[in-house]
């Protein structure tokens, strides 16, 4: 079924004025969040929050906002990383932003098995017995602008999908291919897509806690 009017309009507030506006990260933030708690409502489990996290990690204390994550009891069940829509036309940004997702996939699914939270915050948790542990699957959302890249970190295996593509140290590699963002969040497929993998993580969640 088609999004809530309120979603579809937040979106199309950014398209209206796309040649007005000067495009930023954040750009998007708002209806993606907005979108989020309509597929994981706030009177449900799961908590939808930013995370801020260095744009570099090298570079300085500056922060800012890389991406939405879903969790339930701390533990994080779906990432959404938001980047605006002119990232796709050039293969660095496309690159930049694959590889941010796949190394968020990683570090989050190292906290997950330690049931949410770094080893050195010494805070109480709530712990999910062996037979209701963690997904066994993290899953990620690459949105650049409206076009959607969805991704699949297998926890036992640590294996990413879709396959990473490595440079080539000689020829010019286009390591993130634009055909990956391959639906739109405001077309059929699109929501399709979403919903389904959102009503797949509420019902293997649910199982977890039953």
């Amino acid at each position: 079924m088609p999004w809530p009017s309120k979603i579809t309009i937040t979106f199309a507030t950014f398209q209206r004025g796309a040649e007005f506006v000067v495009h930023h990260d954040s750009q998007y933030y708002g209806a993606y969040n907005k979108l989020l708690y309509t597929l994981f409502p706030a009177d449900s489990d799961f908590i939808v929050s930013p995370n801020y996290i260095p744009s570099n990690i090298d570079s300085g204390p500056d922060l800012i906002i890389v991406s939405f994550e879903v969790t339930l009891r701390q533990h994080p069940v779906l990432i959404l990383e938001v980047k605006p829509p002119q990232h796709l036309s050039f293969n660095s940004t496309r690159e930049t932003a694959d590889r941010q997702i796949r190394r968020r996939l990683v570090d989050l699914a190292g906290v997950s098995t330690r049931c949410g939270l770094p080893s050195h915050l010494f805070l109480t948790t709530i712990f999910f017995p062996p037979e209701r542990a963690p997904l066994p699957i993290l899953y990620g959302i690459s949105a650049v602008g409206t076009r959607l890249c969805f991704y699949e970190f297998e926890k036992a295996s640590r294996r990413t999908t879709p396959r990473f593509i490595p440079s080539d140290p000689e020829f010019a590699t286009d390591v993130a291919p634009l055909k990956r963002w391959d639906c739109d969040v405001l077309e059929a497929d699109g929501e399709q897509r979403l919903r389904v993998l959102a009503t797949h993580i509420t019902e293997a969640c649910e199982h977890l806690q039953a």
